[in-house]
């Protein structure tokens, strides 16, 4: 459970740093094509589910940025393009290892260098400890930088699971409660 209050906190500072970040301007290139930006997040999107299919770890690592920071639920944080793939190697190895996603909301920085994608996603992967698949679903939250090149790559991506059904406390057992850390 704190573990989902640290990601969402993390995930409130990303939406207000790219709030704050886009009422910045950057030179003068004119109004950043707004609509074209959300475009190109979502084909990008539609070819990462594409690519989760076919299990293609160099075309899925292809979508972050070198220096990018990765976190999901039952995965060490992954900073960087080495720890991603080596993240996404271990979930890809598990033959029951299935991932889709679809975004709610793009939203594009005014400065037209970033954007962010929110959404949910299910998740199909094999249970360690009965060997059997089983399935979660959560959000997400993907923050997108434009490159060098013109084209997007995530920079920031974190997916938090769903909270499951509440655990019953046997009777005469104390309650244990979970405790907050901060930063």
């Amino acid at each position: 459970m704190a573990r989902n209050h640290t990601s969402l906190a993390w995930l409130g500072a990303v939406a207000l740093a790219l709030t704050i970040g886009g009422c910045q301007r950057y030179g003068d290139h004119g109004p950043a094509n707004i609509s074209a930006i959300k475009d190109a997040v979502t084909a990008d999107e539609k070819k990462w589910n594409e690519q989760f299919k076919s299990k293609d770890l160099e075309s899925l690592i292809g979508h972050y940025a070198d220096d990018a920071y990765f976190v999901a639920p039952g995965v060490e944080p992954a900073n960087g393009s080495t720890e991603i793939r080596h993240a996404y190697a271990t979930g890809l190895s598990d033959p029951n290892f299935a991932i889709s996603f679809s975004n709610d909301k793009i939203d594009v920085a005014a400065s037209g260098d970033m954007a962010y994608a929110r959404g949910r996603f299910t998740e199909t992967s094999t249970d360690p400890k009965t060997n059997k698949p089983v399935t979660a679903k959560g959000s997400y939250i993907t923050v997108y930088k434009k490159q060098a090149d013109g084209s997007w790559k995530a920079a920031e991506d974190f997916a938090v699971a769903d909270p499951g059904p509440a655990t019953p406390v046997e009777p005469g057992k104390p309650v244990t409660r979970a405790k907050m850390t901060t930063f």
